[in-house]
């Protein structure tokens, strides 16, 4: 890994073509560093999600990430809310 000019580390060439012989570049998921391993995409802000980030509203169903998912833990079970059901439920 290399420090590029505005701090951000970088691979070097032989490093990415190493970790990606085909040439293409891998999307990362917007709430880790994990390879987005899908196309699951928030409903919310569209950022790109891997498996393990995705969040599933109880109340609407649609797909939401780490930024955009509120935790309600008022009931007995943790649920999740996007973010427009979290205003309608507020």
């Amino acid at each position: 890994m290399l420090s590029g000019p505005d701090g951000r580390l970088t691979r070097s060439q032989a490093q990415a073509s190493e970790a990606d012989p085909s040439g293409t570049v891998t999307r990362a998921s917007s709430s880790c560093v994990r390879a987005v391993d899908g196309k699951a995409a928030c409903g919310q802000c569209e950022r790109a999600l891997c498996g393990r980030c995705v969040h599933v509203c109880s109340s609407c169903r649609s797909v939401a990430c780490a930024l955009c998912a509120l935790g309600d833990c008022g009931d007995v079970h943790e649920s999740v809310l996007c973010a427009s059901c979290a205003l309608f439920e507020a």
